[in-house]
């Protein structure tokens, strides 16, 4: 069986999410980030870790969204998308500067 959606592929979320992930972000457009089989291994194909974006940037990673949760966008852009994940690793791994009074 093959996944869904390809690595780096823009999809939509789903306005509406089941119960017991009501606690998750939702209706927004995120990059796929990888399958669980994909950043974990195994052969969970079928759940997707997303880097969620606002305003055309990332402004986190959230895991794990079931596929028939998401809807591949039409436009897709391989290399914005590829920017968009360089630029948020680059900001995630920047020291933070401490507040020393």
């Amino acid at each position: 069986m093959k996944q869904k959606f390809k690595l780096l592929s823009f999809v939509q979320v789903a306005s509406e999410m089941p119960v017991a992930m009501s606690h998750f972000d939702n209706n927004f457009v995120g990059i796929v980030a990888g399958s669980y089989s994909q950043l974990h291994g195994g052969e969970n194909i079928g759940d997707y870790c997303l880097y969620k974006l606002h305003k055309n940037k990332i402004v986190d990673k959230i895991a794990w969204f079931q596929e028939d949760l998401l809807t591949l966008l039409e436009h897709q852009d391989r290399d914005t998308a590829e920017e968009l994940v360089e630029e948020y690793n680059l900001e995630s791994e920047e020291p933070k500067e401490e507040n020393n009074p």
